[in-house]
């Protein structure tokens, strides 16, 4: 079973970030994130066993049970892991949240020891809109960029987050599907 650990987002939010991914789609051929889709990623699992997947439920509840609500804000269009190479869109955060920061520690250290191996990379709050799969001339994707940089500048993308979920992810010739396993409240 592949599974990540994600925040889900406002529907309002992914309304308006599926049209920034609308925007974009006037100047450049990628393959984007369906709405439903898009979410900010704690932790990916990949796959596990069904004995693992019970004790990464109880490491969340346990971790939920002592992390309180916090806000994100979303205010960044970037890419990974640069503008020559780009592999990867994104929307993400500028500051990151403490309560988001010592989560996201929490997980993967708590993860690792059960056997979950830990994430090389820095953690960046961020959510992957879309994904670069053909050749492009870096150009582009700046006039791109600069066509919605406003509509990102100028969104009001901040939401509190209340609760983490466990996701299982199906890969399939549409996209992958997700479904929520678990969704667990932050201590109010």
């Amino acid at each position: 079973m592949r599974t990540f650990i994600a925040i889900e987002l406002p529907i309002e939010i992914k309304n308006s970030l599926s049209k920034i991914q609308e925007k974009l789609t006037q100047t450049l051929k990628i393959s984007w994130v369906k709405p439903q889709n898009l979410h900010l990623t704690l932790k990916f699992l990949g796959d596990i066993s069904p004995k693992q997947l019970n004790k990464i439920r109880q490491i969340i509840t346990e971790i939920t049970k002592t992390t309180s609500d916090f806000k994100i804000k979303l205010e960044t269009l970037g890419i990974f892991p640069n503008a020559h190479a780009a592999r990867i869109i994104w929307i993400g955060a500028n500051q990151l949240p403490l309560e988001l920061k010592q989560l996201t520690e929490r997980l993967e250290t708590r993860l690792a020891e059960s056997g979950i191996p830990q994430e090389q990379r820095f953690f960046c709050a961020h959510i992957t809109i879309g994904r670069i799969k053909s050749h492009f001339i870096p150009s582009d994707l700046k006039k791109a960029f600069d066509k919605v940089e406003n509509d990102v500048t100028g969104a009001n993308w901040e939401f509190d987050c209340k609760e983490i979920t466990l996701f299982e992810s199906t890969l399939g010739p549409d996209g992958p599907t997700y479904i929520a396993l678990e969704r667990l409240n932050f201590l109010k």
